[in-house]
């Protein structure tokens, strides 16, 4: 008998079902896919939009790698049914180098996720999870504003006196630490479209920064969940956590009177030892 289909609650955990999560993924596999749309066919940019597009495929296939290994460790107890029936076999060879024609199957489940949320659930999750929505979607256009403003300050700065972005790599490079706000100042624009693009990037990262900080601040400070148990000091009794402290207290005194009792009474014996 062939074992059903598992469900979302079966493969993923609440962070893997929630809108934004999906969309980041499945923003990285969409550009990814178009990524290799383009170096496989022969389009001539005449510039080194190639080489930026190679250099970004290891970080989206990164992406989609730990994708896969989070959904495969939240599958527990029913990986062998994600793996053979819940597109497991799919997702990882999908995220493998070499083979983006099978990350169609994973933008077709991102869609259709998206299509089982329904766009009024989906706004509900973003309004109420405002801190985790917003990262994912900050990442998301960071992903967008990473390649695109690779590309433009590319097609703005290639041949033009004095630039020295010129090749893919030294664009990725450029944009990474641009975003980043570090500006080492090794590779700059000197054309207006350059600086422009600069601009929109250093905006993006400040955006990224501000973000991601508060979504560590809305984590950290969370309150603790109405479940959680309290610390019970050993010793006492776990039953009544209203006094539990004065109840080990009183356990901690009446324990060091009876090592003083057991004290004294070893020295009585050995005095009265002595004086026979």
């Amino acid at each position: 008998m062939t074992p059903p289909a598992l469900t979302a609650d079966q493969t993923s955990s609440p962070v893997l079902r929630s809108p934004g999560y999906e969309l980041f993924i499945i923003v990285t596999t969409a550009m990814s896919i178009v990524n290799w749309v383009f170096l496989v066919l022969p389009f001539d940019f005449g510039t080194d939009i190639d080489g930026l597009l190679i250099f970004m495929d290891p970080l989206q296939t990164l992406i989609l790698l730990i994708d896969f290994g989070v959904r495969f460790r939240h599958a527990r107890p029913h990986r062998r049914q994600y793996m053979r029936h819940g597109g497991g076999w799919f997702d990882l060879l999908g995220s493998l180098p070499y083979l983006h024609m099978l990350r169609l199957f994973r933008l077709w489940r991102g869609t259709q996720a998206f299509r089982e949320y329904g766009t009024r659930n989906m706004m509900r999750w973003f309004v109420a999870n405002r801190a985790n929505g917003a990262l994912f979607l900050v990442l998301s256009v960071l992903l967008i504003v990473l390649e695109f403003g690779g590309i433009l300050v590319l097609h703005f700065e290639v041949g033009q006196p004095g630039a020295n972005i010129e090749t893919g790599g030294q664009a990725l490079w450029w944009g990474v630490v641009t975003i980043a706000t570090v500006g080492y100042g090794d590779y700059y624009p000197v054309t207006g479209g350059g600086r422009i693009t600069a601009t929109v990037m250093i905006f993006a990262g400040l955006a990224l920064v501000g973000v991601f900080t508060a979504w560590a601040a809305a984590v950290f400070m969370a309150p603790a969940p109405a479940d959680a148990q309290p610390l019970v000091p050993l010793g006492s009794d776990s039953s009544t956590p209203d006094g539990g402290d004065q109840n080990a207290a009183e356990q901690m005194v009446a324990d060091l009177r009876a090592h003083i009792d057991h004290l004294e009474a070893m020295l009585r014996r050995q005095s009265g030892t002595s004086d026979s």
